[in-house]
């Protein structure tokens, strides 16, 4: 099921089934995107990166993600583009930007097993609402996506971290992930990232050490390898261009990092990866 609306707002609501796989628009470029796993079955390939979703499991994902692969049973998926619902703008109202969507390079996931029911039920009511056409339709449709997400992000704080739901350090976690994934090609160090938020260098550690299983620097670095992977296998870009875009200073700075990261050089990276292709 698909709402249009005049201003190009766009938003697709629909179970599926492997032989209607069709439905779902795997390029991503346009629209951020919610799968829903109801199948006892759901194996899903990212950026060559295996992923087996459990049964009333979500994944989010953005533009920035590459699906190769999906194998599934029955998904639901939500798709929905800026001009129907932009997180950012509504980033107050949500809290979903740097937790769901655009969190640097991890691909998020939660499992809603015990709050199943509630998500039933708005689904229920996304399906009844998507079918009018009236002049509620839209404003309707967008109560209903935000709502969806709170209850999402809701689970994910409690699933990810050891803090209150209204805590201002998952504010700063989220708003550092959200930083790094807008400007990780120019800005490679944690000082950059703490004089945006207005912190030291040491406190930003010094809280992700408390709270998450990895360090600023980590997050950083491993957004600049996903975008480098990328680029080796989804384009033919030269090795020193990849270097260039990455911010850094030389191909054999990038060569070392990347070796450091993967244990293969890019080249060898970019070969392997075209035989599995």
């Amino acid at each position: 099921m698909i709402f249009n609306g005049i201003l190009d707002e766009y938003l697709f609501v629909s179970e599926i089934v492997p032989e209607r796989k069709y439905m779902f628009n795997k390029d991503l470029k346009t629209s951020l995107t919610i799968l829903w796993n109801t199948g006892s079955k759901f194996d899903l390939t990212i950026d060559n990166i295996p992923y087996e979703i459990n049964t009333n499991c979500f994944v989010f994902l953005t533009s920035f993600h590459k699906i190769n692969e999906f194998d599934f049973e029955k998904l639901r998926v939500i798709q929905f583009n800026q001009p129907f619902y932009c997180i950012e703008n509504h980033d107050s109202d949500v809290g979903c930007k740097g937790l769901l969507f655009f969190g640097a390079s991890s691909v998020p996931k939660i499992a809603v097993e015990e709050n199943a029911s509630a998500f039933d039920l708005l689904w229920k009511i996304f399906e009844m609402e998507i079918d009018q056409h009236d002049q509620y339709t839209l404003e309707m449709l967008k109560s209903l996506l935000k709502r969806f997400l709170i209850l999402c992000v809701r689970v994910y704080k409690k699933q990810n971290f050891s803090l209150k739901e209204d805590s201002k350090t998952i504010g700063l976690i989220r708003e550092f992930n959200f930083l790094v994934e807008k400007h990780y090609k120019q800005h490679t160090t944690v000082a950059a990232y703490a004089d945006m938020l207005f912190k030291t260098p040491k406190t930003l550690s010094n809280l992700f050490k408390k709270h998450i299983d990895k360090t600023p620097l980590e997050i950083i670095n491993n957004r600049r390898l996903l975008e480098a992977k990328r680029l080796l296998n989804y384009t033919h870009l030269p090795i020193q261009e990849i270097a260039d875009e990455l911010s850094f200073n030389d191909i054999q700075s990038f060569s070392n990092f990347f070796k450091k990261q993967t244990n293969l050089s890019p080249t060898e990276f970019r070969n392997t990866t075209a035989n599995m292709n």
